[in-house]
């Protein structure tokens, strides 16, 4: 019975233990209440700062313009023409029966004149000359229209400020063949020069006198611009002369045939060979740069230039398919034939 007891003592003793410590782990302090988060409204429009407008696009630069088609030089027109003439800022030339004025600077060209056929043009600051449809024509600078100058059959050969310089060429039935002069304003032409029938004159033309080479004879003369002067020879012996150019110090002129340029002091001495490989004129001065083309026949030209006091003259252009040479004080001209373009190279 004791025994019994003490385990009945002992069992509910246990239990009360058991209870105790388990409500002791079970019980916990009550959670504390949640934290209300208020919401911030937006922003409205009117309360936004105001924004600094995006930087427009930078735009893209312009292309630049393609090189010229003859390197080194630029386009100041893209008319197809072989003969032209070069002035102080312009270029004339004949397009669609009407003689062309094409600013330098280019632009526009502007129709000063009428032309048919007209090949020789030669200008200088006053105007230009031309000969078409047997007669010789001028158009004064910075006007418009064609005046007669003398009814003849003739080539322009070259101005000074006083007279036109021209040929009368000595070709079958062409009468009173030589060379003549008229008053730039009009007049009677004057026979200054002529030789044996059919020769064929060249011209150039600087302060003192009028230099004529002549094909045939294979001459060069002097004619002074002095009263009652009577022409001189100063070249021999050099037949086939196609061309002739006078500066200060020199005379130049090309021999066809030959593949020469060659030069001689005014003054007298000895001739000199200075261009090579030639088979085309001209042979072009101006303010002594001297000018020619380069080049055997059928093939490609180099533009050659010999400035002055130089040994020798060095290439400016070279792959020009049948072209055509001016020059001025400002610069040589080339164009090329069934090409479109006029080409400066300034000085």
């Amino acid at each position: 019975m004791k025994k019994f007891l003490v385990v009945v003592v002992g069992v509910v003793a246990l239990g009360l233990t058991l209870r105790f410590t388990l409500n002791k782990k079970t019980t916990k302090k009550p959670a504390p209440p949640p934290v209300e988060h208020v919401a911030t409204p937006e922003p409205t429009p009117e309360a936004m700062p105001p924004q600094e407008p995006a930087p427009p696009p930078t735009p893209e630069p312009p292309a630049p313009p393609p090189p010229p088609r003859i390197a080194g030089s630029k386009q100041i027109s893209d008319v197809s023409t072989q003969h032209f003439a070069a002035a102080p800022g312009v270029i004339y030339y004949c397009d669609g029966g009407g003689v062309m004025a094409q600013p330098k600077a280019g632009g526009a060209p502007r129709r000063v004149g009428d032309c048919d056929s007209a090949f020789d043009f030669v200008a200088d600051a006053q105007g230009v000359f031309y000969c078409d449809q047997q007669k010789l024509m001028r158009i004064t600078a910075g006007t418009e229209g064609s005046h007669v100058v003398a009814e003849i059959d003739c080539i322009m050969g070259a101005l000074d400020g006083k007279y036109a310089y021209f040929v009368v060429p000595g070709f079958e039935g062409v009468p009173n063949p030589g060379v003549y002069r008229v008053a730039r304003a009009g007049g009677t032409p004057e026979r200054i020069h002529t030789t044996r029938p059919k020769e064929q004159f060249l011209l150039d033309v600087d302060d003192d006198a009028l230099w004529i080479g002549a094909w045939s004879a294979g001459t060069i003369a002097r004619l002074a611009k002095t009263p009652n002067a009577k022409a001189k020879i100063v070249v021999t012996g050099q037949k086939g002369i196609v061309d002739v150019a006078i500066d200060d110090t020199w005379m130049y002129w090309y021999v066809e045939g030959t593949g020469e340029v060659r030069r001689r002091k005014k003054i007298g001495g000895a001739i000199e060979v200075v261009g090579h490989d030639v088979d085309q004129e001209p042979v072009v001065a101006a303010d002594g740069h001297v000018y020619w083309f380069e080049g055997p026949a059928g093939e490609d030209k180099r533009l050659m230039h010999m400035a002055p006091g130089a040994a020798k003259a060095e290439p400016l252009a070279s792959g020009l398919k049948t072209p055509s040479l001016r020059a001025d004080a400002e610069g040589a001209y080339v164009s090329e034939l069934d090409r479109d373009g006029i080409f400066m190279f300034a000085r």
